[in-house]
């Protein structure tokens, strides 16, 4: 698990505090079979998190419990702090409402509108900040305009930040697959998230691609003050970027630590190169 050439050397990590999201014994269980098992850890504000594991290990199935799309064994918790300092419950939330508290994600596979251009697809991303009905939209209301206009501000400086300005109105569908990836991101990225997870955003990605990602990872976390938990497989970019790393193996955690902390534990060198 020795860094290959898709490292990148990491910038200073901003200043880490309390944590935003605690979760306590979060097992997701879908009949006889354990998913995630007796999950326990936390993200502290600030800080890279990664979550790694090898497939099928429950990572994929401990975010979709943190965003509302599974609800964990009774007994879990799963609490998210916001930025202005008040905890929320997480479990029995529906994945807009955790969405509109803070917490967003990108998902494994690409969920964008192909027919419409790069600039709709991330003004989609907004919808949580409207407050405008159809009446108001149709109209063209005052509150309608300037809820508009803060909108393309927003999202203005996301396709900046990602370098995509460029491409507003190219259709999404005639984009290369590495920028498709990018344009996801920043749709979430549009929501204004304080705490941002990203599902495996280097999947399929060359190695020049993957070093853009992780540049714009730690861009993000600099100019948008947002705390990144990352599923990755590419563990040279996981060992070289994460702050702190939670292994999972069949469901349950086997190591958390810093990833030299990680790498040096035998659980998870037998889960990924098998026993000796």
């Amino acid at each position: 698990m020795s860094a290959a050439s898709t490292e990148v050397a990491p910038e200073v990590a901003p200043q880490m505090t309390d944590p935003i999201l605690s979760l306590r014994d979060v097992t997701v269980q879908f009949g006889g079979l354990k998913a995630c098992d007796g999950v326990t850890a936390d993200v502290r504000r600030g800080e890279l998190f990664a979550l790694i594991g090898p497939n099928g290990a429950g990572k994929t199935s401990l975010v979709n419990a943190i965003t509302g799309i599974y609800r964990p064994n009774k007994g879990a918790t799963l609490a998210y702090t916001g930025s202005d300092g008040d905890t929320h419950d997480l479990i029995g939330r529906k994945p807009h409402e955790v969405v509109t508290l803070g917490v967003a994600r990108t998902f494994q596979n690409l969920g964008l509108f192909p027919g419409l251009s790069l600039l709709d697809n991330m003004m989609l991303g907004r919808y949580i900040h409207q407050r405008g009905g159809v009446f108001s939209g149709g109209f063209r209301t005052r509150r309608a305009v300037q809820e508009e206009v803060a909108a393309r501000a927003a999202v203005e400086r996301v396709m900046d930040l990602l370098e995509i300005s460029h491409l507003r109105f190219d259709l999404v569908g005639e984009l290369p697959y590495g920028l498709q990836k990018r344009i996801e991101l920043g749709r979430v990225l549009a929501m204004e998230p304080d705490l941002l997870l990203l599902d495996e955003p280097m999947a399929g990605m060359t190695v020049e691609e993957k070093q853009d990602v992780v540049r714009f990872i730690f861009e993000i976390r600099a100019e948008l003050d947002v705390t990144v938990l990352l599923i990755e497989h590419d563990m040279a970019v996981v060992m070289s970027i994460a702050d702190r790393v939670l292994a999972l193996n069949f469901g349950q955690p086997i190591a958390l630590g810093t990833p030299e902390e990680v790498q040096r534990t035998p659980a998870v060198v037998e889960a990924y190169l098998g026993a000796e």
